[in-house]
């Protein structure tokens, strides 16, 4: 009982609940203070009952807490710049060769969903990407941010709004292609997770994916040997992301899972070897992670050894992540020189 003659057990006890959403050292260190001023601030204001907007608050800056504790700011920048190269670099190629065309104006007669001059309405999660990069350009984070994520929700939208293949798909073909936009969901979402920075390896990193991208589909073009022309004269392929990258192309599914795999044993190697690159690393292939399994998904949807290979993945996915993540690290001489923990 209060001074005030009110009972505040009852509210204690609501205030420790909601902060269990804060990490458990978090709360060692700062649990008693931040309850005491709470009950102070209610027994000053004759409340027995917590504000709602106060516990929603102290959720989601718990929340936020948990996030930064496994991924740091320098984690999420850094992820946050290599998605967006990424994301400019795919969207802008696959504008090019998938949805505009410009060798072949009767390119949109074999699009199930049009849009206006182009194949489909993914030219506007193109220009998305673009209108982030320009951003970052002009030192608008913040704007960036709702760029990309307008990307990834638009993005979202044209895979379940997508008219579907038609039997003849060697004519007609599904756009966008739902395992290439997967992927720029999923960067878009990284992306916003952090503070986009305007620095030269961005710009490299975006410049060396188109190179390298618009270099692969065009050399797998040249050495295609399957594709005829219909009955119309038009290529009987038009699907060049999902030719040469996903359906058993470069970036098949067990191509791209050896490499996440690959990738997040780096990323424990780094964490046990001192750097803090293990969330870098994580939140980088997360999205590639989520377009494995849309290939899986889409290509071998009826096979059923397709499902246990889709969650051995997963699991071994998952398992590097908690490791790189997780796992001790050692301390770094100018760690130990400022007295900083060797775990973080």
């Amino acid at each position: 009982m209060s001074d005030a003659g009110l009972d505040l057990r009852h509210l204690e006890e609501r205030y420790r609940r909601v902060l269990r959403w804060y990490p458990g050292r978090w709360r060692r260190s700062n649990e008693e203070a931040i309850v005491g001023t709470l009950l102070d601030v209610a027994e000053a204001e004759g409340r027995e009952r917590p504000r709602r907007a106060e516990m929603l608050d102290l959720a989601a800056n718990g929340l936020a807490a948990r996030v930064t504790a496994v991924f740091p700011a320098e984690a999420r920048e850094q992820a946050a710049s290599f998605a967006l190269a990424t994301g400019v670099a795919w969207s802008l190629v696959y504008f090019i060769v998938q949805d505009w065309m410009p060798w072949n104006p009767r390119a949109q007669a074999s699009s199930l969903d049009p849009f206006g001059p182009f194949a489909s309405a993914g030219v506007l999660v193109t220009a998305l990407w673009v209108s982030s990069a320009v951003l970052v350009l002009m030192n608008r984070s913040t704007a960036a941010r709702v760029s990309t994520l307008g990307a990834s929700l638009l993005a979202v939208v044209l895979i379940a709004s997508q008219t579907g293949s038609s039997p003849d798909y060697v004519v007609v073909h599904p756009s966008p292609d739902r395992v290439t936009f997967v992927l720029l969901a999923g960067l878009g979402i990284i992306a916003a997770a952090g503070t986009q920075r305007r620095n030269r390896t961005t710009a490299a990193a975006s410049a060396a994916w188109f190179v390298t991208l618009a270099g692969a589909l065009l050399v797998m073009h040249r050495v295609d040997r399957v594709s005829v022309p219909s009955a119309e004269g038009l290529p009987s392929w038009y699907d060049f992301f999902n030719r040469y990258l996903w359906a058993g192309g470069l970036l098949s599914p067990g191509v791209t899972g050896i490499l996440i795999v690959i990738a997040l044993s780096a990323a424990v190697g780094a964490r046990l070897a001192g750097h803090r690159l293990g969330g870098t690393i994580v939140l980088s292939v997360a999205p590639w992670m989520a377009s494995v399994l849309t290939n899986w998904a889409v290509s071998l949807g009826g096979d059923p050894s397709t499902l246990g290979m889709a969650t051995f993945s997963v699991v071994v996915w998952v398992a590097l992540s908690i490791a790189a993540l997780a796992s001790p690290r050692r301390t770094t001489p100018e760690e130990r020189a400022h007295g900083a923990p060797g775990t973080a």
